[in-house]
């Protein structure tokens, strides 16, 4: 038989797991349910891999169905194979760093936009593609991103725009700094 102080270790021990336990599905499901975390990080990633590679499908991979879509059109009705598409969309980074370029990012802060912004947005979207959006998680991302080539080599400041819905992060935005403003 087994001391009542034996049984009071176990209990507590026991105790001691449940609340690890609790704490890390709070985590967890504070993360998911705010979106914080760092899937954003790995959608922007992507985004500007994309265009570095001239990979057509991994960059409207990071839109919503709907800005996809947009793009997907524009490159057939243009007739361009999908690099040719990246190609000229980018034009002017394959000209100012080269064909070689590449893109290191530097994440900042993940803010919410002001309400104003957000409603821009939403509205903007209801009216070009006839459908809202959620907006709930929609967070501008600060980026810096280092592009490098066989031409030259340039740190450009990015805020990035994100929105979680269905789980995924995508890219809806990007705003750029340059030396001129």
């Amino acid at each position: 038989m087994e001391s009542k102080k034996s049984i009071k270790k176990e209990l507590y021990a026991l105790i001691a797991i449940i609340v690890v336990a609790v704490l890390l599905l709070l985590f967890v499901f504070r993360n998911s349910l705010f979106g914080v975390g760092t899937g954003y990080e790995d959608v922007i990633s992507q985004y500007f891999t994309a265009i570095a590679d001239r990979d057509f499908s991994s960059y409207v991979d990071t839109m919503p169905s709907a800005i996809a879509s947009d793009y997907e059109t524009e490159r057939e009705d243009l007739e361009y194979s999908e690099y040719q598409y990246m190609d000229e969309l980018y034009y002017d980074v394959f000209d100012e760093f080269g064909e070689d370029v590449t893109i290191t990012l530097t994440f900042g802060e993940a803010t919410r936009p002001d309400d104003e912004y957000i409603d821009y947005f939403a509205e903007s979207y209801e009216e070009i593609y006839g459908s809202s959006i959620n907006t709930t998680n929609v967070y501008g991302v600060y980026v810096n991103a280092n592009f490098s080539g066989s031409l030259s080599e340039s740190d450009i400041e990015f805020e990035c725009f994100v929105l979680k819905t269905g789980g995924k992060w995508y890219m809806v935005g990007c705003d750029f700094w340059s030396e001129e403003e």
